[in-house]
């Protein structure tokens, strides 16, 4: 395999074309081919080893050539030593593999869930890199959500109303045009996908957050189906077997919440280590013995941890549809019984 990647990496060379003047070809010491089929994966190996990281509580996310580092502190003075500390480690690896990072496109942000009081927007970490300061910034779109300090998640929101928004005026006038079967086409094409889109993870915020979006869905599919302001918001879901937003957040949470039940050993471990059933945490023999465990909230914030929100919407199901091993069927039955219930 070794020999076959090196049979495929030597010896390369390009050139330049323009206006069918050519250049002289030009040997490529190294990298790798773009727009090839294994440059992505050559790529992921070739920084696969940047997370290897000696210190603790140092946790890098890596999506390509997208680069996330989490740290955590007890105080201000703790976060900048370990950010500047992890800063010096990958700039030292970067020099080292002969890569550059854009310092215009680098920044840090501050979270502090669960605080009651919000820290100062002046403050700042005298972090730097290549002698050149880091710049705090309040929000970040990251694989196409837009994360913010406080994780509340608004910005994300408005930001997709804004872009669902432009749609009204176009779906009204195709819908005195197109049959119901396109129309309805368009809705799952253009509009569901953003929807549905990093939904458990924004959709975990305050219901008043929420209500733009879910009042503009609405409208959306009033004029996809041509129904009149009369028409009750649950037929409009009901005629494209879909669900209402907050519905829609809650079939997702249970469908991951299944898996955890059910095919756990095949997930992968931190999806299932904060979450643990009744039965693992006492030997007590009771009808909820292998629902999952609730700890008791002490904060806004813990009760939106994804463990709580698991065991809080799981718990609640009817035994028939939790006893459903078969994911099809499980989300058949369930699909059915968040569309009738109220909430």
């Amino acid at each position: 395999m070794h020999k076959w990647f090196c049979s495929y990496l030597t010896n390369r060379s390009q050139c330049t074309n323009i206006n069918n003047c050519v250049s002289n070809s030009s040997i490529i010491p190294y990298g790798v081919p773009q727009g090839s089929v294994l440059g992505p994966l050559v790529f992921l190996i070739y920084i696969n080893d940047i997370g290897l990281f000696e210190k603790d509580n140092i946790s890098p996310k890596l999506f390509a050539d997208d680069t996330n580092v989490f740290v955590c502190g007890n105080d201000v003075n703790e976060l900048t030593l370990r950010c500047q500390s992890v800063i010096d480690q990958i700039s030292s690896w970067i020099l080292a593999n002969r890569l550059t990072l854009n310092v215009d496109k680098t920044f840090y942000m501050i979270f502090t869930p669960g605080l009651t009081h919000d820290l100062s927007p002046d403050l700042t970490l005298n972090i730097f890199l290549n002698n050149v300061p880091i710049v705090r910034v309040k929000s970040s779109k990251f694989l196409g959500v837009i994360i913010d300090d406080k994780l509340e998640w608004k910005l994300h929101i408005q930001d997709l109303c804004l872009r669902l928004r432009r749609y009204i005026s176009i779906f009204y006038k195709l819908s005195l045009k197109l049959p119901p079967r396109i129309l309805k086409m368009l809705y799952f094409l253009l509009i569901y996908p953003h929807i549905l889109y990093g939904i458990e993870i924004y959709a975990n915020t305050y219901a008043s957050y929420l209500h733009d979006l879910l009042i503009l869905n609405n409208r959306l599919l009033r004029v996809l189906q041509r129904s009149n302001f009369h028409t009750h918001t649950l037929d409009l879901y009901i005629k494209y077997d879909t669900l209402s937003i907050d519905k829609l957040f809650k079939f997702q949470i249970l469908t991951h919440a299944h898996n955890i039940f059910y095919k756990a050993p095949n997930l992968p471990s931190i999806f299932c280590n904060n979450t643990l059933t009744n039965q693992d945490v006492h030997n007590h023999f009771t009808r909820s013995n292998s629902d999952f465990h609730r700890l008791s909230a002490t904060s806004t914030y813990s009760s939106k941890l994804s463990s709580q929100l698991i065991a809080k919407y799981w718990n609640s199901l009817p035994t028939t549809i939790k006893s459903t091993s078969s994911l099809p069927i499980f989300k058949k039955l369930l699909k059915s019984f968040l569309q009738s219930s109220v909430s």
